[in-house]
């Protein structure tokens, strides 16, 4: 946002100290552009090294590009939350409410007012576009190749070191559907090495004083049990006694995961959510496919539900484990967003097996 208005010659707080703030026009070419992904530039939107003098086709061209570059309704809905939120903390830091006068008042409300209603028009809406029920997130054959270059032995792995930490990182990810903040946070006192052997304690810290992190990873949700293969339990217990055990800094706090590059006199340090980014980032320029941590989490949720209809566990009982698995609480609709791709499948099973039954009357 600030990038946007910086390249723009629109310094924010000089404009909103002024008085005069952003015109309608202003915000809505921020509101276009927030559209776009971030790493969509202008230039990168003309028509280069092709010689279309059909107009028509030229513009086919330019917004199927810009099709290709928008981003969802939540990314969309956060920018200009952003915006919003910014111009509100800059009012209060340049104005006293009770001495600006009405005039401008009343136009710094009405800005407001306008991008609060695209923002909850937008948490409405939702996404305009359709998916395709079959199409995974991580196609299978590519999911398939991405736990295969996980493998430390594997002559596909991109790491020259931290293979080991970086293979539980993932498969953590993977097998426990948990979320990144989550994964940062976890202690040795979290992994419950008896009993089932297979349970991870999730839960909420806060600001966690024995964390010597800058930016403090945490638990979004609520606190519940993880479930893991018991062999990757005991590959996260060996880490533990054989590779973390040998730097002296780890010994001062309970963190699992830490940094094992010394470069910036880090080893031994709990690792930040940063690194974990990096490891994400060069996992998906090897494979050729973007993946996050979130999108494993969206993963996780696509095998839970293929998982539990082949157990036959009623659709109810299997929504309510879900949301035990994933945190959310039991009023939460967020399993909604999952829900769908598995109700348009079924919806079509039933659709198709109604068709068949038309058709043989016919």
């Amino acid at each position: 946002m600030l990038q946007y208005f910086l390249g723009k010659n629109i310094d924010l707080p000089a404009r909103v100290a002024s008085g005069q703030f952003i015109s309608h026009r202003e915000y809505m070419q921020f509101y276009d552009r927030c559209c776009l992904s971030k790493s969509i530039n202008d230039e990168s939107l003309n028509i280069k090294f092709l010689d279309v003098n059909d107009k028509q086709l030229r513009n086919i061209i330019v917004a199927n590009q810009k099709g290709m570059a928008k981003v969802s309704s939540e990314t969309l809905q956060g920018r200009v939350r952003r915006l919003r939120k910014f111009l509100l903390w800059l009012f209060d830091q340049f104005h006293e409410v009770h001495d600006v006068d009405e005039k401008t008042n009343k136009k710094f409300n009405g800005i407001i007012h306008k991008i609060k209603l695209d923002e909850d028009a937008l948490g409405k809406n939702g996404t305009q576009q359709v998916g395709d029920p079959e199409e995974s997130v991580i196609p299978d054959d590519v999911f398939v190749k991405f736990l295969e270059m996980l493998i430390p032995s594997s002559p596909n792995n991109p790491f020259k070191a931290s293979k080991v930490r970086n293979y539980l990182i993932v498969n953590l990810l993977v097998q426990g559907g948990i979320r990144r903040g989550a994964l940062a946070k976890l202690k040795v006192s979290d992994f419950l090495f008896w009993g089932s052997y297979d349970q991870i304690s999730i839960y909420r810290s806060g600001n966690d004083p024995t964390d010597p992190r800058a930016e403090k990873p945490d638990q979004k949700t609520k606190a519940h049990f993880a479930t893991v293969d018991p062999n990757l339990m005991k590959k996260v217990e060996f880490y533990i006694d054989n590779i973390r055990a040998v730097f002296p800094r780890a010994q001062f706090h309970d963190f699992v995961f830490v940094s094992e590059n010394d470069s910036k006199g880090t080893a031994g340090q709990p690792l930040s959510l940063k690194a974990i980014n990096a490891i994400f980032q060069k996992l998906s320029r090897a494979l050729g496919f973007h993946v996050h941590p979130h999108l494993l989490r969206h993963k996780w949720n696509e095998i839970f539900d293929k998982k539990g209809e082949l157990l036959g566990v009623n659709p109810a009982l299997l929504e309510d484990c879900r949301k035990y698995a994933m945190g959310w609480s039991h009023n939460s609709n967020q399993s909604d967003n999952y829900n769908e791709k598995r109700i348009a499948l079924k919806a079509r099973e039933i659709s198709k097996a109604h068709q068949h039954r038309v058709d043989q009357k016919k």
